[in-house]
């Protein structure tokens, strides 16, 4: 392998484990500064060009908030259902946000079931939502 080719390989190599290093040391940051704050995990990883990332999990939607108001991040929240074979339509929220702290991509995510009168109530909008007519197109005949 001719040198150029070596420092090539080499210079990808050096990145892998310099994003690797920061992500590691900015996932102890945070534990370490931030006792008060949920974690349920904590993932560290890199992508190629050494751009270091962390995802937090947090136990509930709750979490999400806490960790992003800390660091000034918008909250995004979607609410979904599924079924398993109970035939019981399960609803949660999940939440997330991004963003970048010292330079380390940070990935906020959590989750958090919808029971009772809650649940109900998202499941009988969606039902007349989808019960709803479709809306006509600009110049049909009424």
């Amino acid at each position: 392998m001719s040198e150029e080719t070596k420092g090539n390989v080499l210079a990808g190599i050096d990145a892998m484990e310099a994003a690797a290093f920061r992500t590691g040391l900015m996932a102890r940051r945070l534990l370490a500064g931030h006792p008060d704050l949920p974690v349920k995990e904590i993932r560290p990883g890199f992508v190629s060009g050494g751009h270091a990332e962390l995802q937090i999990n947090t136990d509930d939607c709750d979490g999400v908030r806490l960790w992003a108001e800390r660091f000034g991040l918008s909250v995004e929240s979607d609410i979904s259902s599924y079924t398993l074979g109970n035939d019981h339509e399960n609803v949660y929220e999940a939440c997330r946000a991004k963003g970048q702290v010292d330079g380390v991509g940070i990935e906020l995510l959590g989750t958090r079931s919808l029971d009772g009168a809650e649940r109900e109530a998202w499941l009988a909008e969606r039902d007349k939502d989808a019960a709803a007519p479709a809306p006509t197109a600009l110049g049909d005949a009424a």
